[in-house]
């Protein structure tokens, strides 16, 4: 692992060192500064979506922002029970730390639709398309906001943005002077603790160093099946360090370099819905450097590498995954009116397959993109987006024990394989009133098969009664088109902003794993595969409603609609059976909260409720079906402020019962904490 860190610092230092050769000289460039863009506009902003600052209801695309504020309120201690309290977002809680989200369904163990980011740099892990949530290096008091975004943004914001984006933006080590420390205890001997220091060296320098860890006992494996109990890991931890730093090194240059490692210990849950001990570790860097030019506008040049070593056994070695992105943009105007980026980006992704005897699967992916925003007038704009990918797959070999354990289900010629594939975002807003904004949008996203979807060769799978376990090199993309129309709000008498959308969606080629005898067997072994099963659509409303009353109360409405119907075909014969996303995603969900700050005393009440709706699981050698029932979840955090700088809070999940179940596999426990957190 320090090897092929050692090499990714390399590879960026030499890029940085070529960069400001390439580009114009006496021209410069400014990252953000969103504190200043904040105060600009009077409510937090994103640039992701165009690159422009924007308010969220003039994004081309449907996006909610979690402040910084709403984040502190939280009652949760991670990220993915902070998005639990949003209806667009579906969180399945397996165990502690251990969540799948998704954006309006389809969601799934190692849920492979949702595209995660750090300050522009993924951390969902490659090896299958997933995030661990749990080794994402950062610490919640470092987070200034969480973008969500909705539907399928390929063309805008990158690859694996299929269902969504979660876009993380941490305080800046140059602008922004966070320093904190938190410490948190509660049941389940929930222990935890988190520091972060912002080091201005000049005001052309700043660094910013965050650590934390946590440990807890593991939810009762009792309520767990009796065959994932022997896997059960009894004391989940995490722990993370992550160095961010700033520099502007000539007057509109700004160069920025970042370190990170994680670890973690957890129990995972496998796409087939057995479970598995996962021990991680990650480690990335990043080197990004940014120049404004007179002529060529703001151009922006970024590489970084993360490297992921994965355990799931005491008996095999861990497999590696590396990823290597470099990407060049340029973001310019013509005229007032038009504003243009375009951008290339190389990405090389490999998995050490010790599953199958060592082999290397991989495959290089590159990309061009291009948008055009045009301010039509005061009131309308278009923007518009389109993303070319052509990936080439590889495998080194596929080994001689392997073939003759199980026979050769594909051939190295299989893998010799090249697929281009576009995608597209177009969206419309129009600004009828002061208070009244309609949108217009309609996307093509795409899901590139994984690497271990693509080439994975899993011997003695026992527990579904399964000899093998392969992936296909000739799998297509799932396709997944969006349709959407909303309207936003502002309602200046009750001091409250409502957002409505309708939307219509459709996936194509749906990557299913199907169990079979007759076809899909060589030397009698049964095999069971990775296809391209059918497809399926949904169609749903979302609305919301926030406001405040005067200057101590706040309060939010929440709900969404949603129905998917799967066209599930071309199956061997003798499939096990897919996952039903029909069945599996709740037909309704509601949110509701109120808030007060009254003095030095802050409080917040959460609400949600979900409908019932049924998952698998595992029974015997066979997958079930089984109905998670209707649930109302409450969460509560009460804080006071004990001196200007130092607060301590009391709070808890699922407060109104002492435990009930999220998913097939076994039942989440009543949480309660105690926190204090302390600036300097």
């Amino acid at each position: 692992m320090s090897q092929i860190f050692h090499r990714s610092v390399s590879l960026a230092a030499l890029m940085a060192a070529l960069i400001p050769v390439a580009l114009p000289q006496g021209a410069g460039a400014q990252t953000i500064d969103y504190g200043s863009l904040e105060q600009l506009f009077g409510e937090p902003v994103t640039t992701s979506a165009t690159g422009k600052p924007q308010r969220a209801t003039e994004a081309p695309v449907s996006m909610e922002i979690i402040t910084a504020d709403d984040i502190r309120r939280a009652a949760a201690v991670d990220i993915p029970g902070i998005l639990r309290e949003y209806t667009t977002l579906d969180v399945l809680s397996w165990a502690p730390g251990v969540s799948d989200v998704s954006v309006r369904g389809y969601n799934q163990p190692l849920s492979p639709r949702l595209l995660v980011l750090v300050n522009g740099r993924q951390v969902y892990l490659d090896d299958y398309g997933r995030t661990a949530w749990s080794t994402i290096p950062v610490q919640l008091p470092e987070i200034r906001q969480i973008e969500v975004v909705k539907g399928p943004n390929t063309a805008l914001f990158g690859f694996n943005a299929v269902s969504g984006v979660v876009n993380i933006i941490t305080y800046s080590p140059l602008y922004d002077d966070v320093s904190n420390v938190r410490a948190t205890v509660g049941t389940n001997g929930y222990r935890e603790g988190s520091v972060v220091h912002t080091m201005k060296f000049s005001e052309k320098a700043g660094v910013r160093v965050s650590a934390g860890g946590s440990i807890s006992d593991g939810f009762g494996s009792e309520s767990w099946p009796a065959a994932s109990r022997a896997n059960y890991q009894d004391k989940p931890s995490r722990r993370s360090l992550n160095v961010d730093s700033l520099f502007q090194v000539a007057d509109r240059a700004q160069l920025g370099a970042e370190l990170t490692f994680s670890a973690a210990h957890q129990n995972d849950v496998l796409p087939y819905y057995a479970v598995t001990r996962g021990e991680y570790r990650t480690m990335s860097g990043k080197l990004q450097y940014t120049q404004e030019t007179e002529n060529l506008g703001l151009i922006e040049a970024s590489i970084y590498r993360n490297s992921l070593s994965y355990d799931v056994s005491p008996t095999l070695e861990p497999f590696r995954n590396d990823v290597t992105v470099v990407k060049l943009q340029d973001l310019f105007k013509v005229g007032t009116n038009h504003s243009f980026r375009v951008a290339g980006e190389y990405r090389h992704n490999s998995i050490d397959n010790i599953l199958a005897g060592n082999s290397e699967t991989s495959y290089d992916n590159w990309s061009l993109s291009g948008m055009w925003d045009w301010a039509v007038n005061d009131r309308l704009s278009l923007t518009n987006a389109v993303r070319v990918d052509h990936l080439i797959l590889n495998r080194d070999n596929l080994p001689a024990t392997v073939v003759a354990s199980y026979g050769p289900y594909w051939s190295l010629s299989d893998y010799d394989r090249s697929m281009t594939e576009f995608s597209f975002n177009s969206g419309l807003v129009y600004k009828a009133t002061q208070n009244d904004t309609f949108r217009l949008s309609v996307a093509r996203g795409l899901q590139v098969p994984s690497l271990l979807e693509f080439g994975i060769m899993y011997g003695g799978v026992t527990n579904r009664g399964l000899g093998v376990f392969t992936g296909n090199p000739t799998l297509d993309p799932t396709v997944v088109m969006n349709y959407e129309v909303a309207y936003d709000r502002n309602i200046a008498p009750i001091d409250a902003v409502g957002r409505v959308s309708l939307f219509y969606q459709t996936s194509d080629g749906i990557k299913l794993a199907a169990s079979t005898t007759a076809n899909a067997s060589r030397n009698g072994v049964p095999y069971a595969v990775i296809v391209n099963g059918g497809e399926s659509s949904a169609y749903g409303v979302e609305a919301s409603l926030k406001g405040k009353v005067g200057s101590h109360w706040r309060w939010g409405l929440g709900y969404r609609f949603e129905k998917l119907d799967d066209d599930i075909d071309g199956y061997p014969s003798g499939a096990v059976g897919p996952t039903r996303y029909e069945n599996s995603t709740p037909r309704h969900r509601a949110n509701a909260n109120v808030g007060f700050t009254y003095g030095k005393f802050e409080g917040d009440l959460f609400a949600q409720a979900v409908s019932s709706f049924d998952m698998l699981r595992v029974s015997g050698s066979t997958l079930v079906e089984t109905e998670i029932p209707a649930a109302l979840m409450l969460d509560a955090r009460l804080a006071y402020n004990v001196m200007d700088n130092v607060t301590v809070a009391l709070h808890g999940t699922s407060i109104n019962q002492a435990e009930y179940r999220p998913t097939s596999l076994g039942t989440v426990e009543r949480q309660v904490f105690v926190t204090v957190n302390a600036k300097f």
